[in-house]
């Protein structure tokens, strides 16, 4: 073998080999699809809702309409935590009033579907209101809720949100057992996760 075929040999080899990664690399990325569910994946939800006094009317019948932003993170295993706010439109008898709240919660996947996903939610919290919710109540309550939903992929970031979601606001006997009426709903809302 001459000099010349000797030289070229491990340069060869070394070009080959350098090309090797990134042949790999390239084989390996597929596009992203974004599971609201996975870890450390994060999105904005945004939610609008109504709902109707269900049961325990207490004298009054309550309906609700409200903006719900939040934000979540994927835990992993189908499993995410949401931190929501909730502003609500609340139309009783006697003055009708605002609530402002905020929760905290998880969600998790009960089924996932080629570009959906079938989930439990379940949140507590607490509000103010500007005027006695429900009447004869307070001001200040403690919130629950919890539905099932579902989410439908229709961008690499982006999912349709939507549900029926039962919720309970109450002040827990904090003014005294004349002074506890609850307020108990149910309904649907409709929103948006976007991934970032």
């Amino acid at each position: 073998m001459n000099l010349a075929a000797r030289a070229t040999r491990p340069l060869l080899l070394t070009a080959v080999l350098a090309g090797v990664p990134w042949v790999a690399t390239a084989q390996e990325r597929q596009p992203r699809v974004p599971d609201p569910f996975s870890r450390g994946s994060w999105q904005m939800e945004v939610s609008l809702g109504g709902a109707l006094e269900a049961w325990n009317y207490n004298g009054s019948r309550e309906e609700l309409s409200a903006i719900v932003p939040g934000i979540a993170y994927g835990l992993g295993k189908g499993v995410a935590i949401v931190v929501r706010g909730m502003l609500s439109y609340v139309g009783q008898r006697g003055p009708d009033g605002f609530v402002l709240g905020a929760t905290i919660g998880a969600r998790g996947r009960i089924y996932r579907g080629p570009r959906w996903t079938v989930f439990w939610e379940g949140d507590v919290g607490v509000a103010q209101a500007d005027t006695l919710v429900p009447p004869r109540g307070t001001r200040f309550n403690y919130l629950a809720q919890g539905g099932l939903g579902v989410t439908v992929r229709l961008g690499t970031d982006l999912h349709v949100l939507s549900g029926l979601r039962l919720l309970h606001i109450s002040n827990g006997g904090l003014a005294g057992r004349a002074r506890n009426p609850d307020i108990e709903t149910i309904g649907p809302y409709v929103g948006v996760l976007i991934g970032f």
